[in-house]
């Protein structure tokens, strides 16, 4: 494991160092984390097995849902697809536009943000952003929680049974996403030195071991 920031080896609402999607910043271009900006819920880094200094972004989930609204447009009249249009018109952009029906699809929850997640990891990878030769994008979420697992974008119907699934056909850069079940991450994890904590867990999150109460 390597320091993210401030010696720190996990930071919290990341939002990248730079603006790189061209979100609209406040006052004299401040950014604040955790609101109004595209970040996830934490980021770590380390060295990996081919020794490349890998950034992943996480972000996981408990019990949300998400009814099917379109977001293309806010409720203040701003055009939501401008902002993120040159982040498709890149070469290098880490959407396969080939499989996406359109562009209009992905502006629906979850796909909305998993699209600004991810194009937040590719620009931070292609600016080598905190050193890092590979920026990918973890998403953990409940294999319980089956309203998470709807396809609200109706033009993503079809490309993968559930939404992570979707965006893992989405995703066209190899080890650039993850997505994990909670209870496969947390309900089998074994280490002494975390023995009390994994026992807090489990306690006060006792569905993560009962496997058999929802399909994989």
């Amino acid at each position: 494991m390597l320091p993210v920031e401030d010696a720190l080896y996990v930071s919290f609402e990341w939002i990248g160092n730079e603006n790189s999607q061209g979100e609209r910043a406040h006052g004299e271009g401040t950014r604040t984390r955790g609101a109004n900006f595209t970040s996830t819920d934490a980021v770590v880094m380390f060295e990996n097995l081919e020794g490349q200094k890998q950034v992943v972004l996480v972000e996981w989930k408990y019990t949300e849902s998400y009814p099917g609204n379109y977001l293309g447009i806010a409720k203040s009249g701003t055009d939501r697809r401008k902002i993120y249009q040159h982040l498709f018109e890149n070469h290098d952009c880490v959407i396969d536009l080939a499989k996406l029906p359109n562009v209009d699809a992905l502006y629906y929850e979850p796909f909305y943000q998993l699209m600004r997640q991810q194009f937040l990891a590719s620009k931070m990878e292609a600016a080598r952003e905190l050193g890092a030769d590979i920026v990918s994008l973890l998403h953990i979420a409940p294999g319980i929680n089956e309203d998470f697992k709807k396809i609200t974008s109706p033009d993503l119907i079809g490309l993968g049974k559930t939404a992570v699934e979707v965006w893992e056909n989405l995703v066209n850069t190899e080890g650039r996403f993850f997505s994990v079940q909670t209870e496969d991450l947390f309900g089998d994890f074994a280490s002494d030195a975390l023995k009390d904590w994994i026992q807090y867990i489990r306690t006060r999150y006792p569905w993560v071991t009962r496997k058999q109460y929802f399909a994989g």
